[in-house]
C-alpha cells in the first residue's frame, strides 16, 4: 500500500514539473495549449523539451487572432517563451514546430540580437512590452522565471495514460484497504 502511494506522489510530482495547468482548447484552431515550466535555468530549451514531453512543441502563432487568443486565456502581461528560435541560422526565425513562417508581431527594433556573440539573442519571448515579440537570450540570469506555452494538436495521450495511471494505482490502494 506504501509503496503505491509513493509511485502515485512520484509521478504526480514529475507531471507537476512539466506543467502547471489543466489544457485549455482554442476551438478555432483544434489545439490545446498548456504553461510548461522552463526549469531552473528558464531557459528555452528546457521549455521546449517539456512541450515535446506532452505532446507538442512551444507554441507556432500563425495570426494575430491567434496571438489575441493566448493573450485573453494565458494573461497579457506574463512573459512566455514561444517557439520561434534563429538558433540554427541567425536572422532566419523559425518555427520549433517546423510550421511555415505566416505571422510574426515584433516590437519596434526587433529582433536585434543585442547580446552580443556568441551567445546572441536566438529565443522569442511573447508580450515585450505588453504586446509584441522581443528575441532574448535564454541563458541570461535576469531572464529567469520564464515559462513557455505548449501547443499540443491533440489530447497529449502520454499524459493522459499516466493520469489514468495514477487513478487505478490509487484504486488499486483504496480497494486493498479492509474495512
Amino acid at each position: 500500500m506504501r509503496k503505491g502511494i509513493f509511485i502515485s506522489i512520484a509521478l504526480t510530482f514529475i507531471l507537476s514539473s512539466v506543467c502547471w495547468s489543466a489544457p485549455i482548447y482554442n476551438p478555432v484552431t483544434g489545439h490545446w495549449y498548456d504553461v510548461v515550466s522552463s526549469g531552473q535555468d528558464g531557459s528555452w530549451s528546457n521549455a521546449e523539451s517539456n512541450a515535446v514531453l506532452l505532446g507538442g512543441h512551444l507554441v507556432t502563432i500563425n495570426d494575430a487572432a491567434e496571438e489575441t487568443w493566448l493573450r485573453s486565456n494565458f494573461g497579457a502581461s506574463t512573459r512566455y517563451w514561444i517557439g520561434f528560435n534563429d538558433a540554427a541560422v541567425e536572422g532566419t526565425w523559425v518555427w520549433s514546430s517546423g510550421e511555415a513562417v505566416t505571422y510574426t508581431n515584433w516590437a519596434g527594433g526587433e529582433p536585434n540580437n543585442s547580446t552580443p556573440p556568441p551567445v546572441g539573442e536566438d529565443y522569442a519571448v511573447l508580450n515585450w512590452s505588453g504586446a509584441a515579440w522581443n528575441d532574448w537570450d535564454h541563458q541570461r540570469t535576469d531572464y529567469r522565471n520564464i515559462f513557455g506555452i505548449a501547443e499540443i494538436q491533440s489530447v497529449p495521450e502520454p499524459v493522459t495514460m499516466l493520469l489514468l495511471g495514477l487513478g487505478l494505482v490509487g484504486l488499486a490502494g483504496v480497494s486493498r484497504r479492509k474495512f
